[in-house]
């Protein structure tokens, strides 16, 4: 259902808005990462491995066995929690870490890029923009990973978020997509929108009931806090890449 309501919004917007879809199709682009070659792989490997690791702490804190997987997009955390009985509350933790590590990672590589703009003495003042792209596609890659479905983390996430929940983070996230059209947002909201309405007229069980209202709490703000936030700085960041990188290149 999510897929097909994507397509559909694709199909209308490819229609009636073919410049603001292309312009949201970009994201999909290098970035202009690919003037750091070598380096820009390394990077994305790093923000990829990182990743996986919050997952592995996590499992390893639940107690859950650790199936490595290191091929991305939450394969570490679906081949583990896959093979236990499901439990919503450290299905939703597990799936959590991931993505809240790559978040933490980005928040620290765009500090980074801040202090080296502070010292560059230059008259542009471009400092390293390398950084800053680095942060840009672990935002992207981090939002992807919070789309609500198996096997990607968002899917275990979502059994813990109560129907209140999704509709006040809805609206923010379609809030957001009305401000910058961020792609990957419109996944996330594509896919949460049936689930949500399959919960609300009574056709989905409540999960998210085993879990105690302080769990709830916990899992929809850190979930829907990350999608907004992620979505408004991986866009920020993308427009700003390809200047930011003339400037340091002197072109």
């Amino acid at each position: 259902m999510g897929l097909a309501l994507l397509v559909g919004l694709l199909i209308f917007m490819a229609w009636k808005h073919p410049k603001l879809l292309s312009a949201g199709v970009e994201v999909l682009g290098p970035n202009d990462m690919e003037a750091y070659g070598v380096a820009s792989i390394v990077g994305i490997l790093v923000q990829l491995v990182v990743h996986e690791l919050g997952s592995i702490v996590a499992l390893w804190w639940m107690k859950v066995p650790v199936r490595l997987r290191f091929f991305g997009f939450g394969a570490t955390a679906t081949a583990s929690l896959e093979k236990v009985a499901r439990n919503v509350w450290r299905d939703a933790v597990v799936g959590l870490a991931g993505p809240l590590t790559g978040t933490i990672l980005s928040a620290v590589l765009i500090g980074i890029y801040g202090i080296t703009r502070l010292e560059d003495q230059s008259p542009t003042q471009a400092g390293m923009p390398f950084f800053l792209g680095m942060a840009c596609v672990g935002c992207f890659y981090s939002l992807f990973t919070l789309i609500p479905i198996l096997d990607l983390e968002g899917g275990w996430i979502a059994p813990a978020i109560m129907p209140q929940a999704w509709l006040i983070g809805l609206i923010g996230s379609a809030l957001e997509l009305t401000n910058v059209f961020n792609l990957v947002l419109l996944c996330v909201v594509c896919f949460a929108l049936p689930r949500f309405f399959l919960l609300l007229r009574a056709r989905a069980p409540r999960t998210d009931h085993v879990c105690t209202g302080k769990q709830r709490l916990i899992i929809a703000i850190l979930y829907f806090l990350m999608v907004v936030g992620l979505a408004h700085v991986s866009s920020a960041t993308f427009s700003l890449m390809p200047a930011l990188v003339r400037e340091e290149k002197g072109d």
